[in-house]
C-alpha cells in the first residue's frame, strides 16, 4: 500500500498546531505557557522535599562544637511527646511527629565545648524524610566501625538534621580545615 502524504498545515504566527488538524490560537498558547511555567516553578520545591541535607567536611569541621569518635550501637524512635515508638512500620516524614534517633557510643572526645561528654548519645535523623523505624534498624543492624561524629549544641545535634558522621580517614583534613577557620582552640 503506498504511503499517504499529508501536506503541512499553514498557520499564522499566533497559532500553533499541536496535533494534525487541531490548531491552538494565541490565548490557548498563553494559558499553556503559564501552566508550564507554574509546573516548572513548583517542581524544584517538591523535588527537594524528600532530599536529605548535605554538608561538606569543611561545614562539619568548622561548625562542630563537638568532634567525637563513636559507633552507632542502636536505633530508636520517639513520638512528638518523647514517648518510645516500637512498631517497625512506624514512619517519619511531613505530618508525622515521630523522630528516629541513632544511639551513639562515644569512644573518644577529640573536641567539645561540654565537659563531661555523655558516654552515650541519641542523635536525631532528619524527621522530614520518609523512613520507617524498621528500615533504619535494618540499616544499622551490624556493629559499626568507629567514625568521626561532628555535633553541635548542648543537645548534641547533627550539623544538619541527620548529617554528622564521617570516616576516620577524614580526621586530619577536618582538623586542618578547623584550624584554617580559627577554631583550633576549642
Amino acid at each position: 500500500m503506498p504511503a499517504v502524504r499529508i501536506p503541512p498545515r499553514t498557520t499564522s504566527g499566533s497559532e500553533i498546531e499541536d496535533i494534525p488538524g487541531r490548531v491552538l490560537n494565541h490565548p490557548e498558547k498563553e494559558t499553556m505557557r503559564r501552566i508550564l511555567l507554574t509546573l516548572l516553578t513548583l517542581f524544584p520545591m517538591t523535588a527537594l522535599a524528600g532530599v536529605p541535607f548535605e554538608a561538606t567536611l569543611e561545614d562539619m569541621a568548622v561548625s562542630a562544637d563537638h568532634i567525637l569518635v563513636g559507633r552507632v550501637t542502636g536505633v530508636d524512635m520517639i513520638d512528638g511527646a518523647g514517648k518510645p515508638v516500637t512498631d517497625p512500620k512506624a514512619r517519619t516524614g511531613p505530618g508525622s511527629r515521630n523522630t528516629i534517633r541513632l544511639r551513639i557510643s562515644v569512644d573518644r572526645v577529640l573536641v567539645s565545648t561540654v565537659d563531661p561528654v555523655p558516654r552515650q548519645l541519641f542523635v536525631p535523623l532528619a524527621s522530614h524524610l520518609h523512613y520507617s523505624l524498621g528500615q533504619i534498624q535494618a540499616a544499622h543492624a551490624q556493629a559499626s566501625d568507629p567514625r568521626l561524629m561532628f555535633l553541635k549544641g548542648t543537645a548534641f545535634d547533627g550539623i544538619k538534621p541527620g548529617v554528622f558522621m564521617r570516616p576516620m580517614e577524614d580526621r586530619r583534613e577536618a582538623f586542618r580545615l578547623r584550624k584554617a577557620a580559627g577554631r583550633s582552640r576549642d
